[in-house]
């Protein structure tokens, strides 16, 4: 009887590869040169796991490609795990459980022998020892100082190294600079509008100084106003506009705690001074209305809340407060707290036990009387005689 293998050349299991024939007609691409053929088993040898394409059953046919005797046969190099040809499929199964053993087996091997001192894989050095680690460091430390006691730039001509793994690092970054200071007032008596007014008025320019470009100059109570009709009609400086006049309070000067402030503006120069007088609390300063007709409502102003008087001025009153209210509330010395003065008892109307109770609790809480617009509205209520809440009737 004959062998179905020999009649259909291949095996009832169509993984199991044919005993007799199949691998002449089975193609197969030439190896590169160079190249040495490899296995499914060297494969499972290097990777520990069992090659694709097989199973427990078999392994897979080769792909047949082209003519069979047109294509030259693979050659394969023999090795211990070549298969036989007719191996069956339990012995294969043994086989490829057998080489991957011996893998894992040498991977072990390879990995215990790198862990007892043996030079590891891939030509790194072993470990530094700690005397090794501490010259390092003490090198880098050395070095950090160095570069410190130079201000921390190399030598010239050296060559920056790179900082090593262990201990040593980069060279110190050179300390922050120190903010500048805040830009100072400075003396300006080279200045030469400031030359020119000492050369008109000598001793009734005093001095002058100048703090980011804005010249200042400080002139004598007496010569204010011709002061300032000299810089208003001279060709030369043309400071035809007054922008602002206004004072500030010293407490501390006690012979002359006010300083008024004239700010002027050329407009074809587009040019600005500023001009400085000091002044008591009696005598004050002569006014300049008559050179700025601007003047008239700032001085009033200075007046009110700073309380300096303008001699010579047309109308001289408070502008901002009543005619009656004691006090100039920009004196650095005024009270901030609220507190009960004439005007106060003298302009808020008569309340009835309950309103005063309430005006009491306000003031418990501290705050201020009237405070509201529609506590204003009752105020002006009372005064007319009408009833803040009327009754209503049916």
């Amino acid at each position: 009887m004959t062998d179905e293998r020999d009649k259909t050349g291949a095996a009832s299991d169509d993984k199991a590869p044919s005993r007799g024939g199949a691998d002449e007609r089975a193609g197969s691409l030439p190896a590169p040169e160079g190249a040495t053929a490899s296995s499914p088993e060297s494969q499972a040898a290097l990777t520990g796991k069992a090659p694709s394409g097989s199973s427990a059953s078999g392994t897979t046919m080769p792909a047949a490609s082209g003519d069979p005797s047109s294509a030259p046969p693979a050659t394969v190099a023999a090795t211990p795990n070549t298969p036989p040809a007719d191996e069956t499929p339990e012995e294969k199964k043994a086989r490829l459980a057998r080489v991957i053993a011996e893998a894992k087996a040498k991977k072990e091997a390879a990995a215990a022998q790198a862990g007892g001192g043996a030079e590891p894989p891939g030509g790194a050095t072993p470990a530094t020892s700690d005397e090794e680690k501490a010259a390092k460091i003490a090198a880098a430390k050395a070095k950090a100082a160095a570069l410190k006691a130079t201000g921390g730039a190399p030598a010239p001509g050296a060559t920056p190294a790179a900082p090593s793994a262990i201990g040593e690092a980069a060279a110190p970054v050179p300390p922050v600079k120190k903010k500048e200071d805040a830009p100072a007032p400075k003396d300006a008596s080279g200045h030469p509008l400031f030359k020119r007014l000492r050369e008109k008025f000598g001793e009734g320019v005093t001095g002058a100084s100048e703090f980011v470009g804005q010249l200042s100059v400080r002139v004598a109570r007496e010569r204010i106003v011709e002061v300032c009709e000299f810089l208003k009609t001279d060709g030369e400086t043309k400071f035809d506009f007054l922008s602002d006049l206004t004072c500030v309070h010293y407490p501390d000067n006690f012979d002359f705690p006010f300083e008024i402030v004239y700010n002027l503006l050329s407009i074809s120069r587009n040019a600005r001074v500023r001009l400085k007088v000091s002044a008591g609390e009696t005598g004050g300063v002569e006014s300049v209305t008559q050179v700025w007709t601007t003047a008239n409502w700032m001085e009033r102003e200075v007046y009110d809340l700073f309380g300096v008087t303008f001699a010579n001025h047309p109308d001289l009153r408070r502008i901002l407060l009543p005619d009656d209210w004691q006090g100039h509330p920009l004196r650095k010395d005024y009270p901030l707290e609220a507190m009960e003065n004439e005007w106060t008892a003298k302009h808020l109307p008569e309340f009835s036990e309950v309103q005063q109770e309430q005006v009491e609790q306000r003031r418990a809480y501290g705050l201020e009387l009237l405070s509201t617009p529609a506590e204003r509205r009752v105020r002006d209520i009372f005064r007319g005689g009408k009833e803040v809440m009327p009754k209503e009737h049916k």
